[in-house]
């Protein structure tokens, strides 16, 4: 038998007896594990819990900052809004005010928290009239936040966004056309008119600043020139 032989037998029992006891060792310890997981589920062999990923559990232990007890409006609570009357990219410009107002109660506890009627505060973010060549209007506001009875500010999370019509096939067919009749070739102005609904959001819990045992009369002392009466 060649030294090359022998030298190469060697090397290969030497590396056998170096890894064949860490592969059983893994093998069983990889057996325990599996059947610890099954005792440990729910002591029935084969069944397990149904997986939930992490951002999930995550979610379920999110706290609300709002002290216990206390009354307050919840975030993602909607809102209904409707302009009271129309824009339009033809008159509006940036920073303008949107005529906005709630149009139904909102209500915690049978208790009437926002009336409907209430006066809703949205900007103009964006305003652009029709032009010539076919260049389309376009129109965007947010509405940032309403009051409630007892004068509580509420954020709220809404973007309108609106734009009349195609620029480039407008453009394309005015260039055709020659450069001067496309001079009179005027795009769309973006409309919204009077009584059109959204529907905002409550940006985060929003502390009413009263006991929830006391909400009832707290919004009714907030109440602008309200008759109250208690029969008993």
């Amino acid at each position: 038998m060649g030294s090359k032989l022998r030298k190469g037998i060697v090397a290969y029992l030497c590396i056998t007896s170096i890894f064949l006891p860490c592969g059983i060792g893994l093998a069983a310890a990889n057996d325990t594990i599996s059947s610890q997981k099954v005792v440990e589920t729910t002591g029935e062999v084969g069944t397990f819990k149904k997986f939930v990923p992490l951002t999930q559990r995550m979610e379920k232990l999110k706290v609300s900052t709002i002290p216990k007890g206390e009354a307050y409006i919840p975030k993602d609570t909607t809102i209904n809004v409707e302009l009271t009357s129309a824009i339009s990219s033809k008159t509006s410009h940036k920073g303008d005010i949107v005529p906005l107002k709630t149009s139904s109660n909102l209500v915690i506890n049978d208790v009437v928290v926002i009336p409907a009627g209430t006066k809703v505060n949205g900007v103009i973010t964006v305003a652009r009239k029709n032009g010539m060549f076919g260049r389309s209007g376009k129109l965007e506001f947010t509405i940032n936040d309403v009051k409630t009875l007892n004068n509580i500010r509420v954020p709220l999370q809404y973007t309108g966004k609106k734009k009349a019509g195609n620029d480039g096939g407008a453009v394309a067919v005015a260039a055709a056309v020659t450069l001067v009749g496309g001079l009179f070739m005027k795009g769309k102005n973006v409309d919204f008119p009077a009584g059109t609904q959204f529907e905002a959001v409550v940006a985060s819990d929003t502390d009413l600043q009263t006991p929830l045992t006391d909400l009832k009369t707290a919004m009714e002392e907030a109440m602008p020139n309200s008759v109250v009466i208690t029969l008993k």
